[in-house]
């Protein structure tokens, strides 16, 4: 029975992904996200990203942006929601972490990817984490095994990005004050 119960809670912790390409960073589980909601909340607007379906976007962050030139620390979580309802049970829930040791070295370099949904008791969990989504989980506009040009990669690792950390919105990228 215990097995059983330590299986159940690695397997809702975890949700899968590709594992660092060398020892170190942060692996986000489940309970990362349990708080997020009182993080601080910040409108991103209403822009349609090809990736993301339409509705009133918030970002909800761990921390505040870093200084200029500086890149996120290793732990940082940003949550991007799209708020078509007040009902969090509607929520589209995706979330960038900061991983580091190595982690999507061809990508956005440190960040893993994530989709969050909420369990029937109103706790946030992880749907799908990884460079790209998995099987039957789209997200970020691709799906399937290769990681680095599909998925979240897509937008987060264009040309450019890494000058602001790969983050997209002005008011999250580093140097941004709030």
């Amino acid at each position: 029975m215990r097995r059983a119960i330590v299986a159940l809670a690695l397997a809702l912790g975890c949700g899968g992904g590709a594992e660092p390409a060398e020892p170190g960073g942060f692996i986000a589980l489940t309970d990362h996200f349990r708080d997020f909601r009182s993080w601080p909340r910040v409108a991103v607007g209403e822009d349609v990203l090809s990736a993301h379906p339409e509705g009133p976007r918030f970002v909800y962050a761990s921390q505040s942006p870093p200084p200029a030139g500086q890149p996120y620390p290793v732990g940082a979580i940003l949550v991007h929601s799209i708020e078509q309802t007040e009902d969090p049970a509607t929520w589209e829930l995706f979330a960038m972490v900061k991983r580091g040791g190595g982690y999507n070295p061809e990508g956005a370099v440190g960040w893993e990817f994530f989709r969050l949904g909420f369990s029937t008791r109103g706790v946030p969990v992880i749907l799908s984490r990884g460079l790209t989504p998995t099987e039957g989980t789209p997200y970020g506009g691709g799906v399937g095994p290769t990681a680095q040009g599909s998925g979240c990669n897509r937008c987060h690792a264009a040309p450019g990005t890494e000058l602001d950390d790969h983050i997209l919105s002005p008011l999250f990228r580093p140097g941004a004050s709030r």
